[in-house]
C-alpha cells in the first residue's frame, strides 16, 4: 500500500475547478491583503505626500535670446542641447557668478536666504525649447521674493559673465524677465496611489494564495484520497453513498476500528455521526491517531477492520502520510478512509459543474 501511494502523491495533474472554487471560498482573505495592502502603501503615500508635505515652493522662469558666434550644429564642431545649459548653469563658475550678484542685489536686506553659492545648485535647471537659441532658466525655492531675487542674479550672470566666459557665444539677452514666483503645485495623485496599491496588492494575494495552494498537501475532496493514496473511500458523513460504501467494504463484520488520524478528530464525534446514518448493530471502537499513543495498535489489531479518519484542510495530506507510514511499519491493513469535516458546499459545487 505505502509503495503505491508514493507513486501518486504529488503527481496529480492540476485541477483548475477545485482551485477556482478555492479561490472563491478564500475571496475574504484575499480580499482583506487587498484592502490592508492598500492601506498600507495607498495611505503611506497620501500621508507623505499630502498630509506631511505643507511645504510650499514657488517657481520662476526667465527666458533668453541667444547669439552664436558659429551657429551650432549637429555636424559641425559643437552642438548645444538642453544637457549643455543644464551643465552651464550648474557648474562651479556660473554659481560663483550667481552668488557674487545675489550679494550685491541683496545687500539692503538683513536676513540671508543663501548662504553659500553650493546651495543654489538644487535650485537651478535650463530648458531648451525647440529652437536653441532660446533658453530658459528656471528658480525653484521656498521663498516667493528670494526666488526673483535669484532669477534677477541668474538674469545679470547670463547677460554679463557667461558671455564673457563663452566664446561660442556673442551676445544674450533677456525677453521674458522673472517677475513674479508662482506657487508650485505637487503632481501628487493620491487616486492613482490607491489604485495602483490595490491592484498590487491583488496580485500579491492572489500568488501567494496559489503559492501555499499548489505548495501545500492540502486534502478536500474524497477523491483525492482515491487518487493520491490508492485508498478505498466512504466518503463524507453527508455522502448518500456513505451507507452503501460502509456495507459494501465491511460486509458482516461487526467491531471496527474508528481511527483519527490527527489529534483534531474526536473519534467519538465520528462514530456518533456514523451510528446516525447506518442502522446496523455494528460496534465502532473509536481509536486515537496511532502516532500520538502508539499502544493503541495491538488493540487495533483484534478488531475486523479499520476505518482511518482524515479530516479535510490544509497539510492533512502529510499528516496522513505519516499515520500510513506508522501502520504499514505495523502491519495494520487500513481497510477505508472518511474524509471528516468537509466542506460540502465545495463538494456540492465541485461535482455540481459541468
Amino acid at each position: 500500500m505505502r509503495e503505491e501511494s508514493s507513486v501518486y502523491y504529488g503527481k496529480e495533474p492540476f485541477d483548475l475547478r477545485l482551485t477556482v472554487l478555492r479561490t472563491i471560498r478564500c475571496l475574504p482573505f484575499i480580499i482583506g491583503v487587498t484592502l490592508l495592502g492598500t492601506l498600507l502603501f495607498g495611505g503611506g503615500y497620501y500621508v507623505k505626500n499630502v498630509l506631511l508635505n505643507q511645504n510650499t515652493t514657488y517657481t520662476v522662469t526667465s527666458t533668453y535670446r541667444v547669439s552664436f558666434v558659429d551657429e551650432p550644429s549637429k555636424s559641425g564642431d559643437y552642438y548645444i542641447n538642453e544637457t549643455t545649459w543644464n551643465t552651464y548653469v550648474t557648474s562651479k563658475e556660473f554659481l560663483d557668478a550667481v552668488w557674487e550678484h545675489l550679494q550685491e542685489d541683496t545687500v539692503a536686506y538683513d536676513s540671508v536666504y543663501v548662504s553659500s553659492a553650493e546651495e543654489l545648485s538644487g535650485m537651478l535647471e535650463a530648458r531648451l525649447a525647440s529652437d536653441i537659441h532660446v533658453p530658459s532658466t528656471i528658480v525653484t525655492a521656498d521663498s516667493q521674493e528670494w526666488t526673483v531675487l535669484i532669477a534677477k542674479a541668474v538674469e545679470e550672470t547670463m547677460v554679463a559673465d557667461f558671455v564673457e566666459s563663452n566664446e561660442q557665444v556673442s551676445a544674450i539677452r533677456v525677453i521674458d524677465p522673472a517677475l513674479e514666483a508662482q506657487v508650485v503645485v505637487p503632481d501628487v495623485r493620491p487616486l492613482r496611489a490607491f489604485l495602483l496599491s490595490g491592484i498590487l496588492s491583488f496580485f500579491f494575494a492572489i500568488v501567494v494564495f496559489l503559492i501555499c495552494e499548489l505548495s501545500d498537501s492540502a486534502v478536500w475532496l474524497p477523491s483525492t484520497l482515491r487518487r493520491r493514496y490508492g485508498l478505498a473511500v466512504v466518503g463524507t458523513v453527508n455522502s448518500p453513498e456513505l451507507k452503501a460504501n460502509l456495507a459494501h467494504l465491511f460486509g458482516e463484520r461487526s467491531r471496527i476500528a474508528v481511527c483519527a488520524v490527527s489529534d483534531s478528530v474526536n473519534p467519538a464525534e465520528v462514530i456518533a455521526a456514523l451510528q446516525g446514518k447506518e442502522q446496523s448493530r455494528r460496534e465502532w471502537i473509536p481509536v486515537p491517531a496511532p502516532v500520538l499513543c502508539p499502544e493503541t495498535c495491538e488493540a487495533m489489531r483484534r478488531t475486523e477492520g479499520i476505518l482511518l479518519v482524515v479530516k479535510a484542510g490544509k497539510r492533512a495530506g502529510k499528516q496522513l502520510e505519516y499515520d500510513m507510514e506508522y501502520l504499514e511499519t505495523q502491519e495494520i491493513k487500513v481497510d477505508a478512509v472518511l474524509l471528516w469535516d468537509a466542506d460540502e458546499w465545495l463538494l456540492r459545487t465541485y461535482y455540481m459543474l459541468p
